[in-house]
């Protein structure tokens, strides 16, 4: 009996905790219900675009925000990452125990609780991550499973340079990055930064406005998207503009035309999921349109579109004064109106409307925000199986964190 029960509770005790997150998408929330927030920074790069994100959030005392910052740092000569607690009452060590890494966590975490300082709805709980590499996606996401998190936000492995190009970061933290969006419990966006850190400058001594552009296509990742970039709009001085593209005649008939060419068992399933997906995104985006119809800082239009390269140029005529751009990743899916754009790709992790942005040349590189609405449901059962990680008493399976703070709720 002892070995048949707890099997069965194990697993019954997993599958609960994933079936918790079939509520926890944002695109369920309430725009003004409290969420959690897993911000993760690898260096001190990373950290002032991450935190204007997290400022144009819209954390108040009605709709707070709870953010796990957390510091992920490389463990290197050891087979299994550490459990490591700090007391942040305590004077930090002197002399020759100073090193870079520490202080570059200090001031991580200073720069954390100086916006928990300034932001009276947000709380934050800084961490470390230590672990290797290539299992720190899998301490992530016990995290994040563990305190319910409604998304994680995680940094591009490459920043912009001064001239509009990139500067090569660390590929390790690209494969971070592809891990966590292959295995995420819970929704996760991907920041490029290009300039938002000028922008939180800018706003402490002027009114400067934000202005956010949310390119809606089609899917669920487009309606986390557009989940995300409601709640940031409910931010004083933010701007937001939501353009949907919708196919036009011709793109009507390559869409229909497109399913004959599938495999006759498929095609059913395929139309099905096609409308399926369709009525949600019309129920979504009209309970959108009539709950900000009044809102004069929100603007919506439709532009009607037959190929990628009209999308592109769209944009590149209409829409490309913006500060920030939110799209959905797209994984899982093909939307034949962005098919065109897809046939070569450098960063697959941001999809074909993340990647177009990026490589546009528009007169302002703008930051993009990829998000990507995860299926814990289906995909869970493969995720949390890492022994990479031991408590201080030697068990197995729990993520190495560092709380700089008295206790993690």
């Amino acid at each position: 009996m002892t070995a048949i029960i707890g099997p069965i509770v194990s697993y019954t005790h997993k599958s609960e905790r994933h079936l918790k997150y079939m509520d926890r998408h944002l695109e369920k929330c309430k725009i003004e219900a409290p969420i959690r927030i897993l911000a993760c920074v690898h260096s001190t790069r990373n950290l002032s675009a991450m935190i204007t994100l997290l400022e144009i959030s819209n954390a108040t005392r009605k709709s707070p925000v709870t953010v796990f910052a957390v510091h992920l740092v490389e463990l290197a000569g050891r087979a299994s990452a550490m459990l490591i607690f700090h007391d942040k009452d305590k004077t930090a060590d002197t002399g020759h125990t100073c090193s870079r890494e520490k202080a570059e966590a200090e001031q991580i975490v200073s720069a954390f609780e100086s916006f928990e300082d300034n932001n009276h709805g947000a709380t934050v709980k800084p961490l470390t991550a230590v672990s290797p590499y290539a299992t720190m996606h899998e301490d992530v996401n016990h995290f994040a499973l563990d305190k319910i998190a409604n998304i994680i936000l995680i940094p591009f492995h490459r920043r912009s340079d001064p001239v509009g190009g990139w500067t090569e970061e660390n590929v390790q933290h690209k494969l971070v990055n592809q891990n966590l969006l292959a295995t995420s419990p819970c929704s996760i966006g991907l920041l490029v930064d290009r300039g938002l850190t000028s922008f939180a400058e800018a706003q402490k001594g002027t009114q400067q406005e934000c202005r956010i552009a949310m390119l809606f296509v089609e899917g669920a990742d487009d309606r986390e998207a557009l989940a995300y970039a409601w709640r940031m709009a409910g931010t004083p001085s933010v701007t937001l503009s939501v353009i949907r593209f919708v196919p036009g005649k011709d793109g009507s008939e390559f869409m229909e035309n497109s399913g004959d060419n599938e495999e006759e068992p498929d095609i059913f399933t395929a139309m099905f999921e096609r409308e399926t997906q369709k009525q949600l995104d019309d129920d979504y985006i009209n309970q959108f349109r009539f709950k900000t119809m009044h809102d004069q800082s929100i603007a919506y239009v439709e532009i009607q579109v037959n190929s990628g390269d009209q999308i592109v140029s769209a944009i590149s005529s209409e829409f490309y004064d913006f500060d920030l751009y939110v799209v959905g990743r797209g994984h899982g899916s093909t939307s034949q109106l962005t098919a065109g754009l897809s046939t070569w790709s450098e960063f697959p992790e941001l999809g074909v409307m993340g990647e177009t942005l990026i490589s546009m040349n528009l007169e302002t590189p703008a930051s993009v925000l990829v998000v990507q609405q995860s299926h814990p449901v289906s995909s869970g059962s493969k995720k949390f199986t890492s022994n990479s990680s031991k408590d201080v008493f030697g068990n197995k399976g729990v993520p190495a964190f560092v709380n700089h703070r008295k206790s993690v709720d």
